[in-house]
């Protein structure tokens, strides 16, 4: 019975493990959308305002035209009335468009912190792999040393390392940099 008892030991303990780790992935996952959800919300409200605000543009260029035709003349028209209606909602995309930019920024910054909580894991994971393999005496204490402060400094580089990937996201440094960069913060 002892070895059915760890048998069923190791299944529960990896069954809650998975349950665990689905159920950061899916909470994770929902957050997120609401995010994006919301981002779309923001950016849906500021394209109505623009349009009405196209539209507004639109009749103070009738009035002028209109204005020119009948009398000949171009001096200033009076389109007080529409610049009444197009001051709040200039006013409103403005307001919108900051909100654009703060919810990004709050995106990114939660997302920032997700990659460092999983480079967090990774690290750990490793040095559970190094640990082990250390006490099965297959790594001496100087391999053992080198790979964990490899692992170690892909964490404490991490943001170093995430502003290197960007910089080659947006071609500002070819892959060959990118690499070469990664590899001094690492080693």
């Amino acid at each position: 019975m002892g070895l059915f008892d760890k048998v069923t030991k190791v299944a529960k303990n990896a069954g809650s493990s998975i349950a665990s780790t689905a159920g950061k992935v899916g909470s994770s996952a929902t957050v997120a959308v609401q995010e994006q959800q919301e981002l779309v919300s923001l950016k849906s409200q500021i394209n109505v305002i623009s349009q009405e605000l196209d539209s507004a543009y639109v009749q103070v260029g009738r009035k002028y035209v209109d204005y020119v035709l009948q009398s000949g003349e171009m001096p200033g028209i009076d389109v007080s009335d529409i610049l009444k209606l197009i001051d709040p909602k200039m006013t409103k995309k403005m307001e919108l468009e900051k909100q654009v930019i703060e919810l990004e920024k709050e995106i990114k910054q939660k997302d920032m912190l997700r990659e460092k909580g999983r480079a967090e894991e990774e690290f750990l994971a490793e040095k559970q792999k190094l640990d082990k393999a250390l006490g099965m005496d297959l790594l001496t204490q100087e391999e053992y040393d080198q790979r964990l402060a490899v692992a170690k400094k892909k964490v404490d580089n991490f943001e170093e390392i995430r502003r290197v990937e960007q910089q080659e996201e947006m071609g500002l440094i070819t892959k060959e940099e990118k690499i070469q960069k990664i590899k001094e913060l690492t080693e």
